[in-house]
């Protein structure tokens, strides 16, 4: 691909797109617990694909408005936003309380939380690619 490169990476577009990814996410999410679909302290193995579909719709739509707007290094960008969770996710362990708090986070497995951080950066990149392909479309129509 002649437009990945380094030099075509935005990092403010890859910020942007994870805050609508994790946007989006929620709102997904909140709607699946207004609709009873899932519990607000959900435990049961299906509550985990409805997890698993809000963070795909999330983080693809958050794909497609860096994709979009940029409309260069589609997979370099999702792949930083893909880190840019990672990153989140570091830092929300660093700096939010001890997990030993009974009013704290429940520890994800490793399995699981390498499994969504890689849903994430796939549904990133695949946003990305949807999003400049959709604004290649509109210049050439246009």
């Amino acid at each position: 691909m002649d437009s990945e490169r380094f030099a075509h990476l935005r990092p403010s577009w890859v910020a942007f797109g994870w805050f609508i990814a994790a946007a989006v996410s929620a709102l997904v999410l909140l709607g699946l617990i207004a609709l009873g679909v899932l519990g607000a302290s959900s435990g049961a193995p299906e509550g985990d694909v409805w997890v698993a579909v809000a963070l795909l719709i999330g983080f693809i739509t958050g794909g497609f408005f860096a994709g979009a707007r940029v409309g260069r290094a589609p997979v370099l960008h999702g792949l930083g936003i893909g880190l840019f969770s990672l990153l989140v996710w570091l830092l929300a362990n660093l700096l939010l309380p001890d997990p030993g708090d009974p009013g704290a986070w429940h520890a994800l497995p490793l399995t699981v939380a390498a499994g969504l951080l890689l849903l994430q950066t796939v549904a990133a990149i695949v946003g990305a690619r949807m999003g400049r392909r959709w604004t290649r479309g509109a210049e050439q129509v246009g």
